[in-house]
């Protein structure tokens, strides 16, 4: 028996509809957002995120281990996707500066939070590396609470609608940035899509958002023409359960 899910409102059907998607009432929805920034972003193209430096995904699905400084004991809640694309998380307390194992193994990071129930907010950077501790694949900076990458993996069995996207820089006068979407399809075919130069803000409102199908990575990626500048961006749209058959 196949499942097809629907763009219909399940309670309140005159309410608007991406409120009824962010409270989790049409089934089968559910809202993606995903925020970077990086403050020193120079002349060579990087995804926007806490170091300003290209990013490497796991060759494999592995163990990955948190840690951050003398004292902290914060709860982190880390999400990603197994080695079928699939969605996984758990919750890792923290042990200070030494590094705490993850229970599963990860092949895609899409986020770090201190989660709500944590005893305290850790004191400085918590990272998520692997065992040889030479690759971040996540960051949380001090003071945020979060991570703030613009990198994001579509799961298996889900398709990710684009349907915004704001970029702002503190650069001005001759200065600008230009920005692009980086997308690697599970075949390894890269591919790139809305580049544009621009001065203080880039803003796209689409008014049909673009599709993303599962297992593509999704780097919002930006570089600066001259110096370095700050620059932040902030992306949502709709992540939706393909139908089965």
């Amino acid at each position: 028996m196949s499942t097809q899910y629907i763009s219909q409102t399940q309670y309140g059907k005159l309410e608007d509809f991406n409120l009824q998607v962010a409270r989790g009432q049409i089934q089968g929805h559910s809202t993606v957002n995903i925020y970077g920034y990086q403050p020193a972003v120079a002349q060579t193209f990087i995804p926007i995120w806490e170091n300003a430096t290209a990013y490497t995904y796991p060759p494999s699905a592995i163990t990955m281990y948190i840690a951050g400084t003398a004292g902290d004991t914060a709860s982190i809640l880390i999400t990603g996707l197994d080695a079928g694309y699939g969605p996984i998380s758990e919750t890792v307390v923290m042990n200070g500066a030494t590094p705490v194992a993850t229970v599963k193994q990860y092949l895609r990071i899409n986020g770090m939070q201190v989660t709500a129930g944590s005893a305290s907010n850790p004191a400085g950077v918590v990272t998520l590396k692997n065992l040889a501790a030479d690759t971040i694949y996540a960051q949380i900076n001090a003071g945020v609470g979060r991570t703030q990458a613009a990198i994001y993996t579509v799961p298996a069995g889900y398709t990710f609608y684009l349907s915004r996207i704001d970029v702002n820089t503190s650069l001005n006068g001759n200065n600008f940035a230009t920005y692009q979407n980086k997308t690697v399809s599970p075949n390894g075919v890269v591919t790139l899509t809305q580049q544009a130069p621009f001065a203080i803000n880039y803003h796209t409102q689409r008014v049909m958002p673009r599709a993303f199908v599962e297992k593509t990575d999704v780097q919002l990626q930006c570089k600066v023409n001259s110096t370095t500048g700050v620059i932040s961006i902030s992306q949502e749209g709709y992540l939706i359960k393909n139908f089965t058959e």
